[in-house]
């Protein structure tokens, strides 16, 4: 009697359960054979650490490369007041108009910190500026406000003269000066009779000054007379 071999032919599904097994029993040895802390950037293909392999927390100062941070790495509104290093923010880094009143300490600025004519009558507080906030001569005419003077604003006034004889028929002149400390404002002059008669009445430096002519028969007198206003 002849004997027959048969032949047997694996079918589909127990080759996948075999590779299955291989590969199982493969990967478990492979994780087995890797030492703890062994695994080194060489070990690692470029690229290939995601944001969901880093532990929280794990990257701190140390691990990020000079300026490799930018804005674009930055949440908005995270960087506060303790995260910038004191003096190391400059206009450059300020947006304009970005600082405004309440961005201001009170009483923190100085006249250094003002532009040139960066100050004017709106910025100014009603009744703020008193004589002590004035240059000595920085107020002219320009500044004032017609009929804003009035003689309760103006300093002492003192009156000055000087008194000559002019005689018969003659002509005659005297002059007055401002004490020192007073600017002279007006003055005039005036005669002890009606026939001498004032020909020029001006003002003469610090002072005043007239000119006088006589009619009379006998000898007379004229008086020059200057107001002084006290500095």
């Amino acid at each position: 009697m002849t004997s027959k071999t048969r032949s047997y032919r694996p079918s589909p599904a127990l080759i996948v359960a075999s590779v299955a097994l291989v590969m199982a029993l493969t990967g478990s040895a492979i994780a087995a054979g890797v030492a703890k802390n062994s695994v080194r950037s060489p070990q690692i293909v470029d690229g290939t650490v995601r944001t969901l392999d880093l532990r929280d927390d794990s990257v701190n100062a140390a691990k990020i490369a000079k300026d490799q941070v930018g804005a674009d790495e930055i949440a908005e509104n995270a960087v506060a007041s303790p995260e910038v290093a004191p003096d190391s923010l400059t206009a450059g880094d300020l947006a304009a108009q970005s600082v405004g009143s309440s961005e201001v300490t009170d009483q923190s600025l100085t006249a250094n910190d003002l532009g040139p004519d960066s100050v004017g009558s709106s910025e100014i507080a009603a009744d703020a500026v008193g004589s002590s906030e004035i240059a000595a001569d920085s107020v002219g005419s320009s500044e004032l406000q017609n009929s804003s003077v009035r003689a309760n604003e103006l300093g002492p006034i003192t009156q000055v003269s000087n008194t000559v004889t002019i005689k018969a028929g003659d002509n005659a002149s005297t002059s007055v000066a401002c004490p020192a400390g007073t600017t002279v404002i007006s003055g005039g002059g005036s005669a002890t009779s009606y026939l001498v008669h004032l020909t020029s009445t001006y003002r003469a430096g610090n002072g005043w000054h007239i000119d006088a002519r006589s009619g009379s028969a006998s000898d007379k007198s004229i008086t020059v007379y200057a107001y002084c206003l006290s500095a």
